[in-house]
């Protein structure tokens, strides 16, 4: 398998690439830290030519839907909270801040969930991501480490 650089992939039943996923645990991360780690990115050999990027922190995260390859400043699709889902799947952990690979297993957990069991969309940012049609895409899918892809 070829390894990408992305803390985690989705692919779907095919072995297409649906989604990248890059967990960056920074405190406040703002809009405007989003697009130029998205173009730090890019510019460092990241898949661009995907359905799907997601960049997570522990309380906010951000989604770029089917945008430009070469549009290297674009601005995400979606901003969404993710204190939930940090809550949700963090049972018994005291609310502090976790390790960059503790939030990396715990959004594995998450998105893991949602391509594979029947949820409820009734909670965010799961809420947000069903109306940009995200959790349909990854419906069946499989979430991997990118050095595992």
């Amino acid at each position: 398998m070829q390894s990408l650089p992305a803390d985690l992939i989705i692919k779907n039943l095919d072995g297409n690439l649906i989604a990248v996923v890059e967990v960056k645990n920074l405190k406040d991360l703002s809009r405007e830290e989003a697009i130029e780690m998205r173009r730090t990115l890019l510019n460092h050999g990241f898949p661009s030519n995907v359905p799907y990027f997601l960049l997570l922190s522990q309380e906010v995260g951000f989604l770029w839907k089917e945008v430009m390859p070469n549009d290297l400043d674009a601005a995400p699709t979606l901003e969404f909270p993710m204190d939930k889902v940090v809550i949700r799947y963090s049972e018994g952990v005291p609310a502090r801040r976790l390790y960059g690979a503790e939030l990396e297993l715990l959004v594995l957990q998450w998105l893991t969930n949602l391509a594979t069991k029947p949820q409820g969309y009734v909670e965010e940012p799961e809420k947000t991501l069903a109306h940009a049609g995200f959790n349909d895409s990854i419906k069946g899918a499989s979430v991997f480490f990118g050095e595992a892809a």
